[in-house]
């Protein structure tokens, strides 16, 4: 089945339930070194999103609006100010700093990328439609006090 997860986050995405296609995925995020327990840093009121993990200390960039989705990866919309600082973010509840994260991403599917982008010779290929997604949320569940934030971050259009 072909599922819409970007190309940075397919060594990170699990998908998670059963409603999984290629117009929607949902899915945790994990670290190559197994574990699913990260630091949230952001930056542009959460359109630039990096996880460090809490075990091996890994940085994975989860979500930067200028590079990621249709406006960042096929019209290479750069709308972010890269001299603002990163924030460390914490539980609202118990004020701790590790969070499991859950991605959910729309696409309009590999048909209509292939149709708009690669029909105009644009130098993409199909493989890559999975890179130009339309629509991304980000929630975080905190490890310590088990508070769920929906839609901590998004859902940000990207188209």
């Amino acid at each position: 089945m072909n599922l819409p997860i970007p190309t940075h986050l397919q060594n990170y995405f699990v998908p998670i339930g059963d409603t999984n296609a290629e117009y929607e995925v949902t899915g945790n995020i994990y670290c190559t070194c197994g574990s699913k327990d990260f630091k949230v840093t952001y930056s542009n009121d959460k359109q630039l999103i990096k996880l460090i993990c809490a075990k091996c200390g890994h940085e994975i960039l989860l979500f930067d609006i200028s590079k990621h989705g249709w406006n960042g990866y096929v019209c290479h919309e750069d709308s972010l100010d890269r001299t603002l600082p990163f924030h460390k973010y914490f539980c609202p509840e118990c004020k701790k700093d590790l969070f499991n994260i859950t991605v959910y991403i729309e696409s309009q599917g590999k048909q209509d990328f292939i149709e708009e982008c690669i029909s105009f010779e644009d130098g993409f290929s199909p493989d890559d439609w999975v890179n130009a997604f339309e629509c991304i949320s980000v929630s975080l569940l905190c490890t310590n006090c088990k508070s769920i934030l929906n839609d901590w971050a998004g859902p940000f259009e990207t188209m």
